[in-house]
């Protein structure tokens, strides 16, 4: 089974992409990131007791919302496998940051938010939750890439996904791939020790914190010490991945900052608010310090930047 979206029409940017979810998932609601056009396509095949989909897309956030459960009995869990981009899935408190090779869960009987900035691909398994321990939902986060097994799991996954999806498996075949895959989801946490940040491979990291500044760069706190503790490990080591970006955290929170404050200046719904209002809810606290960098980012001082906006 597959589906296609290229809509046409600026006022329906997904098309038919919500109706194309619900029938190759579940009931879910996508959202606009940018305003760049969309594209998506799914591809998917029966692996009972699970179905395996290949899921393309541009970068947009889809969410399962309550009323969406209300109104469903379905008693799925989506494992999806990371291959392209990088993925956020938020549910019960969690956040998991998805970097090519990691495994993210969503439980389709709770509410969650699946987000991808840019255009991304993966591999979706959609598992009936009576087959996963509770233990996996105590740790969803399933880094796969911070270790050689976990690389060697995502990689059999992957290639089990491959098998199915090329179309040229029996219906027996198919299911004992798909029982294999079960079992090897549910004993994924196994896999994965309690690994301090320090092992996980540089770049996955390195993606990890910047995801995360560009989230939570509005939290006046945010620092290198902040990234440390959350990622737990060294603020020395912090420091470290980031000379390889030709920045600091300092000037990577404040660059996502200036392009918030940026957005907020040219968007007519904020031209009510002052130009402190809006540093400020950027995340400065120094006013005189954001005009500093404002200018320097831009060559215009926030007041002049905003008049000429405005002609």
């Amino acid at each position: 089974m597959e589906w296609s979206t290229r809509p046409a029409r600026p006022d329906q940017p997904f098309g038919s992409w919500a109706d194309d979810l619900a029938a190759a998932f579940v009931r879910l609601e996508p959202r606009r990131i940018a305003e760049d056009s969309f594209a998506g396509a799914i591809s998917k095949v029966d692996a009972a007791p699970l179905q395996i989909s290949l899921v393309t897309a541009s970068g947009h956030t889809v969410h399962r919302l309550a009323s969406h459960i209300a109104s469903s009995t379905d008693d799925l869990c989506f494992v999806n496998l990371q291959l392209e981009g990088l993925g956020r899935t938020s549910q019960r408190g969690h956040e998991q940051i998805s970097a090519p090779g990691d495994l993210a869960i969503a439980d389709t009987t709770q509410p969650f938010e699946i987000a991808h900035r840019h255009a991304f691909k993966l591999f979706c398994f959609a598992v009936p939750r009576r087959l996963l321990p509770d233990a996996l939902f105590d740790h969803p986060q399933l880094c796969l890439s911070a270790t050689e097994t976990g690389r060697a799991l995502s990689r059999t996954l992957a290639s089990y996904a491959e098998l199915c999806l090329s179309g040229g498996q029996h219906a027996e075949t198919s299911a004992l791939i798909g029982a294999h895959v079960a079992e090897l989801i549910a004993h994924a946490p196994d896999i994965l020790a309690d690994l301090p940040a320090e092992h996980v491979h540089t770049p996955v990291l390195l993606s990890m914190m910047l995801e995360h500044i560009a989230r939570h760069s509005d939290a006046p706190e945010l620092n290198a010490r902040v990234l440390a503790t959350r990622f737990r490990c060294s603020e020395r080591y912090v420091h470290r991945l980031f000379e390889t970006t030709g920045r600091s955290v300092g000037e990577q929170v404040n660059e996502e900052r200036i392009a918030a404050c940026t957005r907020a200046l040219l968007d007519r719904n904020s031209a009510h608010k002052t130009i402190a209002e809006i540093a400020f809810t950027a995340g400065f606290r120094d006013i005189s310090h954001f005009n500093r960098l404002f200018k320097r980012r831009t060559g215009l001082a926030p007041r002049e930047f905003r008049r000429a906006a405005a002609n």
